[in-house]
């Protein structure tokens, strides 16, 4: 630890780091918290995690709120609220839960650390230092370290960005986002051998990971390495055909290869998506400043489905409903982004709750029919057209989805 407390001291961080330390040091320990041991109530909490791995914000802030009045003066269902309103860019909900964690275990794992990231997100980097200084004094952890090293990397402090992803490393030889890290920061320092030899290392963790491909697709062009480039860079623009750096990349190394023609056109296609990444690094930056806006939200997932990145914009629009949850136009946009990715399942719930606020929205009822006409269940079908009829006896797409399903024809 002194190893650390010599780099932030240096580089500007040292009274934030004793501050932080300090304060945790004086602040008198209340008894050991009750441990959560309810089998419902660990139930509750399991659940609430699931579901904000799963994005639904709501669903796990309601269980995790469950869990905490079964459980009052436990950590857990605190700990996982902050953790909830930090997914969801409630940074203040979620420093008054972590900071209630502290009062209750000022050593619980992770309460630290993900300050940390909520200051990060703030550009508060001096503080975010001083938090994950403390996260690594209840143990040894490869996260602190690795944010420890983007933040001295933002910060223009090579040496020390180093040291903090060695550390990192040296925790956990299997940490890939370290191994990349460290190798974007060789890259941008030029040691473009370094890096790859690195990238190589998290290869031979994650062989299948696509931004480990671009990586070592990335640093064989810039090493002259044209051939062996190649399929790397096709493989990623493959897997995300939204992802500009590659495109470009894959089209410089198609022209020096000498096909021209192939160059071209995925250079012309790298040109659109550097428009589309344009409209989406906008709305980013105005998340940054009004997170709590469900339509920043809501504008960026557009912004997100214009460019094809679809999981993407499915998890904006859940927090733009986390905001707003009876908003009519999210929930349709959100149903018509699961059509798009085939998962039926998912569109038809999310079209009846909609149609349970407002059962009078005909497009909805036709939309609804086609999704159960694809996924082999006519008569459901059948009775979602003609409940967009009842609502508007004139529209002509129930009509006619009705007619082929009479038919015998496909909707």
């Amino acid at each position: 630890m002194m190893r650390l407390t010599q780099h932030i001291a240096w580089s500007g961080g040292g009274t934030v780091l004793l501050a932080v330390v300090l304060l945790a040091a004086g602040c008198a320990r209340d008894p050991e918290p009750p441990v959560l041991t309810d089998p419902a109530t660990r139930r509750l909490v399991a659940l609430a995690n699931r579901a904000l791995e799963e994005g639904e914000f709501a669903r796990a802030l309601a269980l995790a709120d469950s869990a905490a009045r079964r459980a009052p003066g436990t950590v857990e269902p605190l700990f996982l609220k902050g953790m909830i309103h930090s997914r969801t860019l409630q940074l203040d909900e979620a420093e008054q839960a972590y900071r209630r964690v502290i009062e209750l275990d000022p050593d619980f794992p992770g309460v630290w650390n993900n300050l940390g990231n909520n200051a990060v997100w703030r550009g508060a980097y001096q503080e975010a230092l001083g938090y994950y200084a403390r996260e690594l004094e209840i143990a040894p952890d490869p996260k602190p370290w690795s944010s420890i090293g983007r933040i001295y990397q933002e910060l223009g402090v090579v040496d020390s960005a180093a040291y903090a992803f060695e550390q990192a490393i040296a925790l956990d030889s299997s940490y890939v986002s370290a191994y990349l890290s460290y190798a974007r920061l060789l890259e941008e320092e030029g040691a473009y051998e370094r890096a790859l030899a690195l990238v190589e290392q998290a290869a031979a963790h994650e062989p299948e990971s696509i931004e480990v491909q671009y990586m070592q697709g990335a640093l064989l062009e810039r090493l002259g390495r044209e051939a062996e480039a190649l399929p790397y860079l096709e493989a990623v623009t493959r897997a995300w055909p939204w992802h500009t750096e590659s495109h470009y990349k894959l089209g410089q190394v198609l022209q020096r290869l000498g096909r021209e023609e192939e160059s071209r056109a995925v250079l012309t296609r790298a040109e659109e998506l550097w428009k589309r990444q344009a409209d989406i690094t906008t709305y980013q930056k105005g998340l940054t400043t009004d997170p709590g806006n469900p339509y920043a939200h809501a504008a960026l997932a557009t912004a997100y489905r214009m460019a094809g990145r679809y999981d993407e914009a499915i998890r904006s629009y859940k927090l733009a409903l986390t905001l707003e949850p009876d908003n009519l136009e999210f929930q349709n946009n959100l149903a018509s982004l699961y059509f798009l990715k085939r998962d039926t399942v998912a569109a038809i719930r999310t079209y009846h709750r909609i149609l349970d606020q407002d059962p009078t929205m005909v497009e909805v009822w036709v939309n609804l029919g086609i999704l159960y006409a694809l996924s082999r269940e006519p008569e459901a079908a059948r009775q979602a057209w003609m409940q967009a009829l009842a609502q508007d006896p004139t529209n002509e797409k129930a009509r006619r989805y009705l007619a082929r399903l009479e038919a015998g024809g496909d909707s």
